[in-house]
């Protein structure tokens, strides 16, 4: 069922810099696709190291758990960064046979949805590895070309569909690319994971 999901990513390091202390996880399941979103606190050759380590954290426990959950990922990313300078993280899962999900993230990493139903999500102040309150996952569903982009706060939050009109039209990668491009910040990493429903 995972042929009605499209995931796409793009990372980009600031300014100045050839290494992004960014970095985006999108794996597809058994029974669906989760993506992340993971912004390490600063910029350059340390920051990037850390999110190396963490989305390969991340990576390892997808690998084997047998269906993954935003919660449950925010956890093992918290253990991960512990004695760290820290991250803060954005993360997705979305059924691919009912196309139902949920998202959870901490600190000011974004969530936006396009298409039929526009929306924003907002996430809970925290520092992965230091500081993180109990979290709370937002259910959400896909429809026909519904979009869900998560992305790191290099990426103005203030962008509208009449900026970008082909939004929901564009393939998920294009999307992702897109965003960074059109609306990122010279002066920060930027990033941006993208779900889209194809029909």
């Amino acid at each position: 069922m995972q042929d009605r999901i499209e995931a796409g990513e793009y990372v980009r390091p600031c300014d100045g810099e050839t290494l992004s202390g960014d970095a985006v996880v999108v794996h597809s399941h058994d029974n669906g696709v989760f993506v992340a979103v993971i912004d390490v606190l600063g910029h350059g050759p340390d920051a990037h190291k850390l999110a190396l380590q963490l989305s390969g954290t991340l990576s390892n426990w997808l690998s084997w758990v047998p269906t993954p959950n935003p919660d449950g990922a925010l956890a093992v990313l918290h253990e991960s960064a512990r004695g760290t300078r820290g991250a803060v993280a954005a993360v997705a899962w979305l059924n691919g046979r009912t196309l139902e999900g949920s998202i959870a993230g901490i600190g000011n990493v974004r969530c936006r949805l396009f298409g039929s139903i526009a929306k924003t999500v907002e996430f809970r102040e925290g520092v992965l590895g230091s500081r993180m309150r109990p979290l709370t996952s937002t259910s959400f569903a896909l429809g026909p070309a519904d979009v869900l982009l998560l992305y790191s706060d290099g990426v103005t939050g203030r962008f509208t569909v009449n900026e970008y009109p082909s939004l929901t039209l564009d393939p998920a990668s294009a999307i992702a690319s897109n965003i960074v491009r059109r609306f990122g910040k010279g002066t920060d990493d930027a990033s941006c994971a993208v779900m889209r429903c194809r029909w």
